[in-house]
């Protein structure tokens, strides 16, 4: 019985310095198998089309020189006003590292709460679509922040990037270069596509001093954006 409670010990005395050293990469596996999973529940169909009452738009920001703590932004706008119905701010603390390619394990657990937070209590307020500042299918794995916030809240999320995420077959090349600044009337656009030649999001402009790498699936999602940025 003694043998075999110091063999468990030096087991244990092995194995921690181990799992200490590789806790990255065991971390990356399991969010790697998460995404996968998860990615098979994502629609790409219309479910409203232009029959759309109210867009949310989310974000996070964190205080100056600070990774942990952050405020979460959730406004509301009626589309056909542009009008604010309801907007709320919280104070959030942050529990998961930054991992690149890997944010949604960061954010979206946050946006979830809030956006229950006002399902419960401000249900005339819920939002029919929602905006956040990530990618979609403009992704390593095709599952990017808007497609995990998608499938985990069960809420239709387009993904709105002011930078382009490199990956194999999409890179901020001189050909990319060169398409953007051929944008030049907010509602111009090109798809951008990965290494299969399939579309997996666009570069929109959106006003007339910016443009920005945004992924819509279809042109419900451009119609909106522009609606709403113009």
């Amino acid at each position: 019985m003694l043998d075999n409670l110091v063999g468990w010990k030096i087991l244990v005395i092995i194995l921690l310095p181990l799992i200490f050293l590789f806790r990255r990469p065991i971390k990356i596996l399991y969010f790697d198998i998460f995404q996968s999973i998860l990615k098979r529940r994502v629609e790409f169909n219309d479910r409203y089309g232009s029959a759309l009452k109210y867009v949310g738009g989310i974000d996070i920001s964190f205080i100056k020189n600070d990774n942990v703590n952050a405020c979460i932004s959730l406004v509301v706008l009626d589309l056909e006003t542009l009008e604010t119905v309801f907007s709320r701010n919280e104070m959030i603390r942050m529990t998961c590292e930054y991992i690149p390619g890997y944010l949604a394990f960061r954010e979206t657990p946050h946006i979830a709460e809030i956006l229950k937070t006002v399902k419960d209590k401000f249900p005339k307020f819920y939002p029919d679509v929602l905006i956040v500042d990530g990618n979609g299918r403009l992704h390593k794995k095709e599952f990017g922040l808007a497609c995990q916030t998608g499938v985990t809240c069960d809420i239709p999320c387009i993904g709105v990037a002011k930078n382009l995420y490199q990956m194999d077959g999409c890179l901020r090349d001189e050909e990319h270069k060169s398409s953007i600044d051929k944008l030049k009337t907010p509602g111009d656009r090109f798809e951008i596509r990965n290494i299969n030649n399939v579309v997996i999001g666009c570069a929109l402009k959106t006003t007339l001093k910016s443009s920005n790498q945004s992924m819509f699936r279809k042109d419900t999602g451009f119609h909106w954006i522009l609606h709403g940025l113009l």
